[in-house]
């Protein structure tokens, strides 16, 4: 039998640089998969939000209110808000609301971001036609923790009643554009279609679904499914 043996001098090692560039030809799931994982432009998400309003006088309303959401993609509770501030109506058609806010969102980097936030918003509202039209003025001061902004907000709704199955109900439809001062620009626009129904005396509700899109933030593109209950005592 003919034995062949291959001497030590002659095996040959492969050159670290041929192992990774092997590797990463046939997983580079290695190195960039992780990557766009972690930082993905887009999510679905649910909001919940409660709104309670006391009148304090006949033009002037004490607010308290609290905010979850939902982020499909990380797969917990990814925001957590209260606030409370007061609503001065003033001459039918306008609304001042002084507000404090805070709020804990978590980060896909698992990072927790607390966030003290003091708020001024002018809504000015009129009737149009069978519509209730209002526009939202909002300007905010933003305390992050390692950062500060300014932040201005415009919403503009459309709202109005109808009738569904013997059932007083209402259709509405709004779009808000952000601005803020760490960018220089505009950076946000929300854009949400949905209704609302009395469910009582007291209480109301508004169902909605609300896309996002924004350049800036991870996620910023969303798409998201809201409910925001509504009461006064």
């Amino acid at each position: 039998m003919l034995k062949v043996q291959y001497s030590e001098g002659r095996r040959r090692r492969l050159s670290p640089g041929v192992v990774l560039g092997a590797s990463l030809a046939f997983f580079p799931q290695l190195l960039f998969g992780q990557a766009s994982r972690q930082y993905p432009r887009r999510d679905f998400q649910g909001w919940t939000a409660l709104s309670v309003a006391h009148p304090l006088s006949e033009s002037t309303e004490l607010l308290v209110g609290g905010e979850l959401r939902y982020g499909d993609d990380q797969g917990h509770t990814i925001y957590r808000k209260i606030s409370s501030g007061f609503a001065f109506h003033w001459h039918r058609f306008v609304t001042l609301e002084p507000y404090y806010q805070y709020s804990v969102s978590d980060s896909l980097t698992g990072a927790i971001t607390p966030e003290n936030r003091i708020a001024f918003a002018a809504t000015a509202g009129t009737p149009w036609k069978r519509w209730e039209l209002s526009d939202r003025n909002t300007g905010e001061r933003r305390f992050l923790e390692n950062a500060r902004d300014w932040r201005y907000r415009n919403r503009v709704e459309l709202r109005r009643p109808v009738t569904v199955f013997r059932s007083q109900m209402s259709v509405f439809a709004w779009d808000e554009v952000f601005y803020s001062s760490t960018f220089g620009k505009w950076y946000r626009n929300r854009f949400a279609v949905g209704a609302g129904r009395r469910l009582s005396r007291r209480v109301s509700i508004d169902v909605f679904y609300v896309r996002q899109n924004d350049g800036v933030s991870r996620p910023g593109d969303l798409n998201a499914l809201g409910m925001t209950f509504r009461t006064r005592f």
